[in-house]
């Protein structure tokens, strides 16, 4: 994915910032807020297997259910065709 990269119409991934087993996670901005963005995305090697995709969106379920300063807060959850990620 690029720089020129538009999830959903709303968030543009400017620059990946890390990644892991399952996932890359960029800087991204949500064109429709306004505001910078963390995005994870599942590896695209990975959607082909519904197990996966489980997990992934278990995770963000996960996340979304917890309240802490330390912990990032899961504004959203989907796909743009193949592509699975949460912001």
């Amino acid at each position: 994915m690029s720089g020129e990269t538009l999830l959903n119409g709303r968030y543009r991934l400017i620059s990946q910032q890390g990644s892991g087993g399952m996932a890359v996670v960029y800087r991204a901005v949500d064109e429709l807020l306004g505001r910078n963005v963390a995005v994870k995305v599942l590896r695209p090697s990975l959607t082909a297997d519904p197990t996966f995709i489980v997990r992934f969106q278990n995770e963000a379920r996960s996340i979304a259910n917890l309240s802490h300063a330390n912990i990032v807060t899961v504004h959203d959850v989907g796909s743009d065709g193949p592509t699975h990620y949460m912001v």
